[in-house]
């Protein structure tokens, strides 16, 4: 048996990691099978969903697999599938080469920063010399999944609640006077190295940089000068762009004034509605109140992003708006499921006599949302 041969380590390892593969997987089949995707496209979109459901890992293993799912099925998410047969997508490619660069490494190294840094140098190799600025999708949607996973990940270490159980796959690293963890070198620098990318491949990301900026102090890790200066600089060019590219290249699409026009909030209300059902806004809302009582520095990074990006969907009316507010999906999402995890919790609390069944009761009730997104899918 290959598990007897692992060591305990790695046994935490391949349990933390199963689930995201679990999701690419399955996520791979249904982009190729019911959406009729290029192999190289629906490999990319697979492994945005492999970061994002990394991102909810610590909310249990079963749970940031329906989140991962949810998105992944979500109209819009979905509606970068088909396109029969295609032509290979060179950034696809550098994904794939970059993600199997770090699962390996990982995986023998036991060590994720060496990993990621192996990882971003293969991609970027890529990336410089074969694509170029290419403003793809796919690549927005792979940023932002891998970075709410670094994220959330960061965060959690930091600012652990008390009664926190340790986190898996934590090797000695220097604390704080006070004890408290400090982030870690694959932290910080795959934010710094992903949000360059994310912000050369189109600005808009730019948008999640206060957010970031936020949950990097909120760690309360000292980082050296010039890592402030890079990440000042990207920022700076980010907005250029976004000045250059929306204000000015899409000027007949920005209502700048529309932020206090009643109708243009409801139709962003409709916007995620339409994506999660009445039933996901609902879950959004008690997810970000529960998260910003329990995990306060999670809470305030996530609806900073949230923000940002919902006060764009407010002012900016072209018709590819939904496809640019991705990353305030994953944000939806994230605040779901933790809603979800909370009711969860209750349930097995008020069904002390059989609390296993009230937990896996309301995770079954969330896996209806994506259940009923395929069956939609399938229909139609």
């Amino acid at each position: 048996m290959i598990l007897n041969k692992l060591n305990e380590q790695q046994i935490l390892l391949l349990k933390f990691w199963l689930p995201a593969l679990l999701n690419t997987a399955i996520i791979w089949a249904l982009l190729l099978l019911l959406g009729d995707t290029p192999l190289v496209r629906a490999t990319g979109l697979a492994l945005v969903i492999a970061g994002v459901t990394l991102a909810l890992r610590r909310m249990g293993a079963v749970l940031s697999m329906i989140g991962g799912l949810t998105l992944a099925l979500s109209p819009i998410f979905w509606s970068q599938t088909g396109g029969g047969v295609g032509t290979p997508a060179t950034i696809v490619i550098a994904l794939g080469a970059a993600s199997a660069m770090v699962i390996v490494t990982i995986f023998i190294s036991k060590r994720p920063s060496i990993g990621l840094g192996l990882g971003i140098i293969v991609f970027a190799a890529l990336f410089i010399s074969q694509v170029g600025l290419s403003r793809s999708i796919r690549l927005t949607g792979f940023v932002i999944g891998w970075l709410m996973y670094l994220l959330v990940d960061m965060l959690l270490l930091t600012n652990p609640r008390p009664d926190d159980a340790p986190l898996l796959l934590r090797t000695p690293h220097p604390k704080n006077p006070d004890g408290s963890e400090l982030a870690r070198p694959y932290h910080t620098l795959g934010i710094l190295l992903l949000l360059g990318v994310g912000i050369l491949n189109d600005p808009l990301l730019t948008l999640l940089a206060p957010s970031l900026g936020l949950s990097l102090y909120l760690t309360r890790t000292k980082l050296p000068i010039w890592y402030w200066v890079i990440f000042g600089i990207m920022t700076g060019y980010g907005l250029q762009s976004i000045n250059v590219q929306y204000l000015e290249g899409q000027a007949r699409f920005m209502m700048l004034g529309s932020w206090q026009d009643g109708q243009q909030w409801l139709d962003m209300l409709q916007l995620v509605i339409s994506q999660f059902t009445i039933l996901g806004l609902i879950l959004g809302v008690l997810g970000l109140a529960r998260l910003s009582r329990w995990y306060p520095p999670l809470g305030t990074v996530s609806l900073v992003g949230y923000g940002a990006y919902w006060i764009f969907g407010v002012v900016y009316t072209a018709p590819n708006r939904g496809l640019l507010l991705l990353p305030l999906f994953v944000i939806q999402v994230i605040w779901m499921s933790y809603a979800v995890l909370a009711l969860s919790d209750w349930a097995s609390r008020t069904l002390e006599t059989y609390p296993t069944i009230g937990r896996y009761a309301i995770l079954v009730l969330y896996g209806v949302l994506p259940a009923s997104m395929l069956l939609r899918i399938m229909t139609t």
